[in-house]
């Protein structure tokens, strides 16, 4: 299952956008269908309350959504939210607070303010999804909660506090074991070869691919093919094609019923065993086993 884009309707700024979500009663089963954005997203939840914690997905990273998690997910990175039981109450709600921000205007702005050069090194690591600490969390939650209602200088203001607290953050977890590709700017000339060669595996990842149809594809050499890949990717061609693979794996396994042997077959692995031994070296766990997480 392709995830679907959510438009964030950005009502104070075109370059970021604050939300405060706020339960006050009992629910189960709350849940966030299979999505990305073109924007970073960082998103924080209070919920002192819970009886047991959500699921989150992002990509092929399966964590806890409960109270003092906080994620960043970049442009492009597919992520779901499952929530169970809370005690949330009028007095005593549970929350979650979001903000949304443009790349590309990060990357502009530090081009303004060197001072903030920092920030660029977050936006590579965000590529593959972060898990913050517990220190970050906390400085975070006070100048998200309640941000939606600041007038915009304001919101500036707190913006880039936050992406000062992020840089700063250096007990992060990366979460994908999917490389991402890292950001290239707009007007760089291998940019659309990326596009193309990411466009390319999204359309054939299922079929017998080799490096030589990439090839064939960019009008490209191999070795370069291979540079490429090492360099923007930050992994090789083949590493890239399996954790691919693999990602689209988790998705069928989460969203479908399909025995495990079709969904091997339905993402490129023509041989059951191998993809069982590949799948449980990256995600440390079987496809059935992670099948159970959301059964």
């Amino acid at each position: 299952m392709r995830p679907t884009i959510e438009r964030v309707q950005k009502d104070v700024s075109p370059s970021w956008h604050f939300v405060d979500y706020q339960c006050t009663t009992s629910k189960l089963g709350m849940q966030c269908d299979w999505h990305y954005h073109d924007e970073i997203e960082l998103v924080l939840y209070h919920d002192p309350h819970y009886v047991a914690p959500g699921k989150i997905i992002i990509d092929d990273y399966v964590g806890e959504a409960a109270h003092g998690y906080a994620y960043l997910t970049g442009p492009g990175l597919p992520h779901m939210l499952t929530r169970v039981a809370s005690t949330a109450t009028p007095e005593r709600p549970s929350s979650s607070h979001v903000l949304w921000f443009d790349q590309s205007w990060i990357q502009s702005l530090v081009v303004t303010v060197p001072a903030l050069s920092a920030v660029s090194d977050m936006l590579v690591r965000a590529n593959k999804g972060l898990m913050l600490s517990k220190a970050t969390f906390d400085a975070l939650y006070p100048l998200m909660n309640g941000a939606s209602q600041l007038k915009p200088a304001a919101q500036f203001v707190r913006v880039v506090e936050i992406l000062m607290l992020l840089c700063e953050d250096k007990s992060a977890q990366t979460l994908t074991s999917r490389p991402f590709c890292f950001y290239v700017a707009k007007d760089t000339p291998i940019l659309d070869k990326l596009e193309k060669a990411q466009q390319f595996i999204a359309d054939n990842y299922d079929a017998q691919i080799s490096v030589q149809d990439i090839c064939r594809h960019l009008h490209m050499s191999e070795s370069s093919v291979y540079r490429m890949f090492e360099k923007h990717f930050a992994d090789s061609f083949s590493d890239h094609l399996k954790n691919y693979r693999l990602g689209k794996a988790c998705e069928m396994l989460v969203r479908s019923n399909i025995p495990v042997s079709v969904v091997a077959e339905r993402v490129g692995f023509s041989n059951l065993s191998n993809f069982n031994r590949q799948f449980k070296t990256t995600k440390g766990m079987t496809p059935s086993g992670f099948r159970k997480l959301f059964g």
